[in-house]
């Protein structure tokens, strides 16, 4: 038996994972850094309807106004002198970014006048009244 070779043990093949794992994580900034998030009014509203209307693309700051002319933006009740305030702050986040106000088919027409050049007065650039289509 002395001329019978003897292999050595076979090195346990392990898969490494950490190109994988960067990737992935670089994958994962890439996305929070791209994306951009809505802040929801925090109320339901029934929007009036429109025989024409356009899909904005890109919303960041989203202003409703219910049927009892209470404003709401980022799920907070504020009132038509703080809407300018709450909206600069909001474009701190964003400064690009667009406003849309929903507005309840039952509130008042000149709130809305109120709220719009509020929210113009803070520098939004673009500022849309949703509706629905018909």
């Amino acid at each position: 038996m002395a001329g019978r070779l003897t292999k050595p043990p076979a090195e346990e093949e392990d898969v490494n994972v950490t190109p994988l794992l960067d990737i992935v994580f670089i994958m994962l900034i890439f996305f929070i850094v791209t994306s951009t998030f809505i802040k929801e009014p925090g109320v339901d509203i029934v929007r009036p309807e429109a025989l024409t209307s356009d899909k904005l693309k890109k919303i960041n700051i989203l202003v409703a106004i219910n049927e009892n002319d209470e404003i709401w933006i980022d799920k907070e009740l504020v009132d038509t002198d703080g809407v300018k305030e709450v909206v600069k702050q909001l474009l701190l986040e964003t400064p690009q970014g667009q406003a849309v106000i929903r507005v309840d088919r039952n509130a008042k027409n000149k709130l809305l006048v109120e709220v719009l050049q509020q929210v113009k007065d803070a520098g939004v650039k673009t500022v849309s009244v949703a509706t629905d289509d018909v």
